[in-house]
This record gives C-alpha cells, sequence and structure tokens, in this order.
C-alpha cells in the first residue's frame, strides 16, 4: 500500500467558534423542550385531584424534571469550559507552528 504523509493544513479560528452554533442550538431547544415541559406536566398535575394514581404520577414527573432542571447550570458550565479549553489548545497550536 502507498499511503502519503501530507502537512497537517492549519484550522482557521473562526471556524473553531462557527463549529460551536450547533452546540449552543442544541442547548437552548433542550432548555425549551424542558420548560414546555415543566409547563404542561404542571397543569396536568393540576387538573387531577389529590391523592389519586393520575396525580401522584404526574407530581413524580414534575418532581423529575424539576430535579433535570437543577443541572442545567452544570451542563451550560461544563460546555463552556470546553469552548475555553478548545481555544487555548487551538492558541497554543497556532503558536507553536507560527514558531517553526
Amino acid at each position: 500500500m502507498n499511503y502519503q504523509i501530507r502537512a497537517i493544513e492549519p484550522l482557521d479560528k473562526k471556524g473553531q467558534v462557527g463549529g460551536l452554533t450547533p452546540n449552543i442550538i442544541g442547548l437552548v431547544v433542550a432548555i425549551i423542550v424542558l420548560v414546555l415541559g415543566l409547563v404542561i406536566v404542571a397543569e396536568l398535575r393540576d387538573t387531577q385531584t389529590a391523592g389519586t394514581e393520575a396525580f401522584s404520577a404526574a407530581n413524580e414527573s414534575l418532581v423529575g424534571l424539576g430535579t433535570f432542571a437543577d443541572f442545567v447550570p452544570i451542563i451550560v458550565i461544563a460546555v463552556a469550559a470546553s469552548v475555553i479549553i478548545g481555544l487555548i489548545l487551538l492558541g497554543f497550536a497556532f503558536s507553536a507552528r507560527k514558531g517553526r
């Protein structure tokens, strides 16, 4: 087999930041779906009589969604940290390439 080794072409910084758009859109859509789910389940629970199985199931769903909502800030911080680390590593890669 004949393999050719090519030089790695530098990536554009703008392209790296532009690649974040799908992640940000996905995060926003997930938050919107979570909020809508909370509103719908809360309305469903409020239409049921307290003590019934339907009320209990809706209440448990509401508590579960509320617990997941507590993790949204942690998810946002993790995404922001990965963006910052990626940009730092990208900066080091470009500075090492210019130094040659």
